[in-house]
């Protein structure tokens, strides 16, 4: 059996090195056949000239460095169609997931998960804890619940769940929802950070987390444009309520039709209701429109499987 750790690199050249020899020293206790690929996003430091110095001295490591920062979905696209395990570990270059829980998710895995994830154990902050359940109840709203579940990146795949996986052609992918879709059981384990090497340009910003929840509802359904019929219908309604009403008064009590401030609201109302609308269809057509480019997910610029 051969194991495939790739691990996902975005200017994490200062710490690379601590984390291969925490890695590789953790993988070896496995005693399994196993090869480790770097996937350089893009990194704007050194993490490619320490990818090419820790490669000169191990024979496991592999690298792939893109031209530009495509993000992790295309780095991960790139660490599925390059591994050749029977089993596929997918991790970031930090230590924001610590090695040492490899060890447990391949026990989990030999007791038959195909689909192991590790996620770190939730703060004890009631602050935070009600803001991200107040997120997921509005997301809720308009996907599948299911979708919502083991969010986490640092997981383990058996090769039947590799597959299923790379048996998906798309071109806009998020492979967070992707892992759920595709129906595999998933097991999920929890870990506490004890010691971590802070990198900031790892951090996962709010603005980075709204713009995850916008590809969860636009990738997977529909629900928005079946919302947008119903508020169209809804303010059919009103305004035929209103003109009702307004028809009422004038005929029967004899109050004349408010002037240019009411009409002006119930305009401006409409139009930003019909702007937001054209919006919301905008990005499920600009969805398609990228979809039949056809670009590749990355493009590389080096890599260590060239030499092979």
């Amino acid at each position: 059996m051969k194991i495939s750790v790739v691990v996902y690199c975005n200017n994490n050249g200062e710490n690379l090195e601590k984390f291969h020899v925490n890695l590789s020293s953790t993988v070896k206790l496995l005693k399994e056949d196993y090869e480790i690929i770097y996937i350089n996003d893009g990194s704007d430091d050194d993490t490619l000239l320490a990818l090419q110095v820790i490669a000169n001295h191990s024979s496991h490591l592999k690298y792939i460095s893109f031209t530009r920062h495509f993000g992790r979905e295309g780095a991960i696209c790139a660490g599925l169609e390059h591994a050749k395990g029977d089993i596929v570990i997918l991790m970031d270059g930090s230590f924001v997931h610590p090695p040492n829980v490899i060890l447990e998710m391949m026990d989990e895995y030999k007791k038959g998960h195909n689909h192991v994830v590790a996620s770190k154990k939730l703060e004890s902050s009631v602050l935070k804890k009600a803001k991200k359940g107040f997120l997921e109840k509005v997301i809720k709203k308009f996907v599948d619940p299911d979708l919502l579940q083991n969010e986490s990146d640092f997981r383990l795949l058996s090769r039947k769940v590799v597959n299923a996986i790379l048996s998906m052609p798309e071109s806009n992918r998020y492979s967070k929802g992707i892992f759920n879709w595709i129906g595999y059981k998933i097991k999920t384990i929890e870990y506490e950070i004890t010691s971590r090497i802070i990198n900031k340009e790892s951090e996962v910003k709010r603005l980075d987390a709204i713009k995850k929840s916008i590809e969860y509802i636009l990738c997977f359904n529909t629900r928005p444009l079946r919302l947008l019929t119903k508020v169209g219908l809804l303010l059919i309604g009103i305004s035929l309520v209103i003109f009702i009403m307004m028809s009422f008064k004038v005929l029967f009590v004899g109050i004349r039709i408010p002037g240019l401030y009411t009409i002006s609201n119930f305009i401006m109302l409409f139009g930003g209701v019909q702007i937001l609308m054209i919006g919301v269809l905008g990005e499920y057509l600009g969805k398609t429109y990228y979809e039949t480019k056809r670009r590749p997910q990355y493009i590389v610029e080096d890599s260590s499987f060239d030499e092979e």
